[in-house]
């Protein structure tokens, strides 16, 4: 049973990266946590796996709001696109998610931002999205 239960979490996440890799879903901590998957960097509460099972590259965020799910940010099938996304993801997300209390959906508006807009700063992602309380975070000052 639990074969069939971890064959069906490799499909789902399969289908997932040819789906739209950049699709922000809640993901339960488990599927993270004693598994195969390596931590490979780490930059505040956002992490990135390699899962060897799915071969994928998964960005995740951490919430103190819920501790036992997770925001996966990305899966995708490149160690490239991992590694280029990554420190953007980390480097701008930092003032939304330091600030805010953030769901999916809203993340999802900040990512495609980021994705649509690499050049642009956490202060211009929070005026086009609407999330000016974020313009009070100290990195955003600076």
């Amino acid at each position: 049973m639990q074969f069939l239960g971890r064959l069906l979490d490799t499909v789902s996440s399969v289908s997932t990266l040819f789906t739209n890799p950049y699709r922000v879903k809640d993901v339960p901590l488990t599927d993270y946590e004693g598994r195969a998957n390596v931590l490979l960097k780490q930059e505040g509460r956002m992490v990135l796996y390699k899962n060897p099972q799915c071969q994928s590259w998964d960005c995740v965020l951490r919430s103190p709001e819920t501790p036992n799910v997770l925001l996966r940010l990305f899966q995708v099938g490149s160690e490239k696109d991992a590694m280029n996304w990554f420190p953007q993801y980390a480097l701008k997300l930092r003032p939304f998610y330091e600030t805010l209390p953030l769901k999916a959906d809203a993340v999802q508006t900040i990512v495609e931002c980021i994705r649509n807009h690499p050049d642009w700063s956490s202060a211009h992602i929070a005026v086009e999205t609407g999330m000016r309380e974020c313009l009070k975070h100290n990195y955003v000052q600076r």
